[in-house]
């Protein structure tokens, strides 16, 4: 039943890629930052070049892992520019234009609008609770009024988080083309089908680490913040999964899981700090008034890196 399954989707991704649906691995990039809390350019390129030459199918910029809510609005342009230019059209490219008015992201997203972004990602407002109605309007006041089609950006960490029922009903607008949603309910995409979101071109982005658990029961593709630091693992993952090689990508499943435990040894995005420091993509990617994890936190950490083996396979050649 579960290959079944998988060579099921299979057959639906290479659909989905003939539409020029989003699919694949889309890593939130970290926001490598210097010590005055510029961007760090060299460190950019190196973190674009890791995950172009690690296979992955997109790019999502300034998302929660880029630290969109403490990056500069200059520093933030700086680095939109700089991911246009080294990408290179390479992959696709999704920037997160989030605020909490439905002017504000208009009046943010027009700032961008010169840089070749494929679509731009936006949160619901998150400061106070809105009506059903008001989320409504949100979000199809943007998707009629920005120069690039809306992805949703569904995550539990905010109030005003969609419900799966309201997220269905949104996803009928032709300009608003898929969702990253951050939940641990697995059956969302079996539900709503992918025959019904192919006839409405809209993806299904799973912000989850169980890629081969994700992918046998329908999405499209995966937002985690660990994919785009060893995004090697993660596409491999993928691969094995959409070629119906289920024990490869459990194997590969299983390192990623032990990775995610990394994240458990202080606040999620100052641990995450800690693999890209570990990986030579600069020594910041939080500004103040975040701390740097302590020593002991720092070796937890790590030693959850060593566990998983993810830099010790073949997927990762010598960079």
């Amino acid at each position: 039943m579960q290959e079944d399954l998988i060579q099921f989707t299979l057959r639906d991704i290479e659909e989905n890629e003939d539409d020029d649906m989003f699919h694949g691995i889309i890593p939130p990039i970290a926001t490598p930052l210097a010590h005055d809390e510029s961007i760090d350019i060299d460190a950019l390129r190196r973190l674009i070049e890791l995950n172009i030459a690690g296979g992955v199918h997109g790019i999502w910029v300034l998302g929660t892992t880029g630290r969109f809510d403490l990056v500069t609005d200059g520093e933030q342009r700086r680095l939109a520019e700089h991911v246009c230019e080294f990408v290179d059209g390479q992959v696709p490219l999704i920037l997160n234009v989030s605020d909490m008015g439905t002017k504000r992201v208009i009046e943010k997203a027009a700032a961008f609008d010169d840089l070749p972004y494929d679509a731009y990602a936006v949160l619901c407002p998150w400061y106070r609770d809105l009506s059903r109605n008001e989320l409504s309007s949100f979000f199809f006041t943007l998707a009629d009024e920005l120069s690039k089609p809306v992805v949703l950006y569904n995550a539990p960490w905010i109030c005003n988080m969609l419900s799966f029922e309201h997220l269905q009903e949104l996803a009928e607008h032709p300009r608003i083309v898929g969702v990253k949603d951050v939940t641990t309910d697995f059956l969302r995409p079996t539900i709503f089908t992918k025959a019904q979101r192919q006839v409405s071109k809209f993806c299904y982005l799973h912000g989850t680490s169980l890629i081969h658990s994700s992918i046998s029961l329908g999405a499209d593709g995966f937002v985690n913040g660990l994919s785009g630091l060893f995004p090697e693992l993660f596409v491999a993952c993928w691969n094995a999964s959409i070629e119906g090689d289920a024990t490869t990508a459990n194997q590969l499943q299983t390192q990623i899981v032990e990775l995610t435990t990394g994240l458990s040894h202080g606040p999620e995005l100052t641990c995450l700090e800690v693999m890209a420091r570990y990986r030579n993509l600069g020594h910041r990617t939080n500004a103040r008034p975040v701390a740097e994890l302590d020593a002991e936190s720092v070796q937890s950490v790590l030693q959850s890196i060593e566990r998983s083996d993810a830099l010790h396979s073949s997927l990762v050649s010598d960079r």
